[in-house]
């Protein structure tokens, strides 16, 4: 490890000079930054809650506490033409279309120039070991969140296609209740009868009133729409809004590649419905939070 003590003036001239810019040196950026830009992301790898910035992971646990600040309004979709490998790390999709609706331009080679008539985005073209009709070509949902117990940044997190619709049941049994997601706090778990990370969706209490003007904010924020591929983070000069940190990249990697394990041999025990109960954080949650959001 160097012992950097002094820095020249001429260096130091242009650290600033970089950093007003908003760039990196190409040659670190090849090694740190992978293709230089990333953004912090939830791993669901494992059945584990992971947060990654800047290549440093951090595991949490089977459960995590998030207030959800964003989602992409359209479907995403993502191709492998390799089968999932376990043993396999940084592998990239082969297509990509954030909009659900043709390859994202960065796709050196796309399958097809428009996903509505793409071959590997029909029902059947994957064929599960259950003999259930799957699709070569994944549909999966963007969201940004926050972490409930440090919403300092705003984290990106893919839904595989294996929890949208426990997504999607989640909402709407809040709106039954006529509350947004920005105004609960959701744990995220995993689903125990699942042979693969199944993401759930828990409401376990609600956004502090002192906490709420501040979420609003970063509901049509720049780091939200990076976040959830609306987006790329090349178009925003700057990310970093008053109190939210938020790191400058895309990611190489899509965790959708690994939730498409096998399912299991014989049929999973069916999940009941998402129940949301609108109850009241426990103290202790509810202090640790409103605490985190006092000025």
């Amino acid at each position: 490890m160097s012992n950097i003590t002094t820095v020249p003036a001429h260096i130091a001239a242009r650290i600033a000079a970089r950093q007003q810019a908003g760039t990196k040196s190409s040659i670190a950026s090849a090694i740190v930054g992978g293709d230089g830009v990333s953004i912090p992301k939830i791993s669901i790898r494992a059945s584990r809650y992971r947060l990654n910035e800047d290549g440093v992971e951090t595991t949490v646990g089977v459960t995590l506490d998030t207030i959800i600040v964003g989602a992409n309004p359209r479907v995403s979709k993502v191709f492998y033409a390799k089968a999932f490998d376990a043993a396999a790390e940084n592998v990239r999709p082969d297509c990509v279309s954030n909009d659900g609706l043709k390859p994202d331009a960065g796709i050196e080679r796309p399958v097809h120039t428009a996903c509505s008539d793409c071959p590997n985005n029909v029902l059947g073209s994957k064929i599960l070991p259950s003999g259930a009709m799957s699709k070569l070509c994944a549909d999966q949902r963007h969201i940004a969140v926050v972490a409930a117990a440090d919403p300092s940044k705003v984290y990106s997190l893919t839904i595989p296609v294996t929890g949208m619709k426990a997504l999607r049941a989640y909402f709407k049994e809040l709106g039954n209740y006529g509350i947004a997601p920005e105004e609960a706090i959701t744990e995220l778990g995993f689903d125990d009868s699942a042979s693969y990370p199944k993401i759930t969706f828990k409401q376990k209490g609600f956004v502090p009133e002192k906490a709420t003007a501040r979420v609003d904010n970063l509901l049509l924020s720049d780091a939200v729409k990076v976040a959830t591929r609306v987006i790329p983070p090349q178009a925003v000069a700057s990310l970093a809004a008053p109190s939210v940190k938020v790191a400058i990249q895309a990611p190489a990697v899509d965790d959708a590649y690994e939730d498409e394990a096998p399912p299991p041999a014989t049929p999973p025990v069916k999940a009941a419905k998402p129940v949301v109960t609108p109850v009241k954080a426990s103290d202790e949650l509810a202090a640790k939070i409103d605490s985190l959001f006092d000025e």
